[in-house]
């Protein structure tokens, strides 16, 4: 089944934002996806000052409804990050929120990124997530889609093997990781992390990313959005050469490969569970 995963440059304007996710979406179920997936705070990306207020603002209340009226009218399934409102308190802080929206435009789910970006790196960036965001308290069991179960992840969560682990242990097909990746990082690490997770877990994995320097931000995204089969093989990769224009791989990912892998690579079947 075909799906499309994104790489976009979301900057501090919501309906700016918004217009390109209707393009993306309009592209790709014309190109025959069945579902997109979509990055990171793909609302906006913005400095920490300005994110509780354009957190609570209408234009982005109105962003979530846009994106649920375009999977339906176009009969696609939708994958995106947002930031949240939490219910009460925290005035100044948010949830950083992976929905996923059904064809028909309902919200069937919504994961609250766990671990939290909280790094200062020697001669980079200094990036405290923690000071924004509310970190999650749950993972959410993966979702039956006719993709297959999709499980819900975020970004930096890539680094953390238990929780991929743990939805391949409740039945997850594909895995998906929604980034905002920084770039020295992303040099390093991105697509061996996502190569990794595809082999300890036999999923795919689909990872939409931001890319370039942010509008009205000093922050620079990786990008290099890509889809790894259940081998670990990078099988689709968005180009990282300017111009970044926003743009999609499309991927028929089909469960017969991976049930292919998990076959011939029994991983799961020969766990020493009277060990560990």
């Amino acid at each position: 089944m075909w799906v499309a995963v994104a790489q976009m440059t979301s900057g501090a304007v919501i309906r700016d934002n918004l217009a390109v996710v209707q393009q993306l979406i309009s592209r790709a179920a014309q190109s025959g996806a069945r579902a997109i997936f979509l990055p990171e705070a793909t609302d906006f990306i913005a400095p920490p000052a300005q994110v509780a207020e354009l957190t609570r603002s209408p234009d982005n209340a109105a962003f979530v409804e846009q994106v649920c009226a375009l999977a339906k009218q176009h009969d696609i399934w939708v994958s995106v990050g947002v930031h949240e409102p939490p219910e009460m308190g925290e005035p100044t802080r948010c949830y950083n929120t992976h929905l996923l929206v059904n064809a028909e435009g309902q919200i069937c789910e919504r994961y609250r990124k766990l671990h939290l970006y909280d790094v200062n790196i020697h001669s980079g960036p200094s990036i405290l997530e923690s000071r924004t965001t509310i970190p999650g308290t749950r993972l959410v069991p993966p979702v039956q889609t006719p993709m297959g179960r999709i499980g819900l992840l975020t970004c930096y969560d890539m680094r953390f093997p238990e929780v991929s682990l743990t939805l391949r242990h409740q039945g997850a097909d594909i895995l998906t990781f929604p980034s905002a990746f920084a770039v020295r990082t992303g040099a390093a690490h991105w697509s061996t992390l996502l190569q990794a997770r595809a082999i300890d877990t036999q999923c795919w994995v689909l990872a939409a990313a931001q890319v370039g320097l942010h509008p009205g931000s000093t922050r620079t995204s990786w990008g290099h959005a890509l889809v790894v089969d259940p081998w670990g093989s990078v099988v689709a990769q968005c180009s990282d050469m300017p111009p970044l224009a926003p743009t999609f791989c499309l991927v028929d990912i089909g469960l017969g490969t991976m049930q292919k892998v998990r076959t011939e690579m029994p991983l799961w079947d020969q766990r020493r569970s009277d060990v560990y």
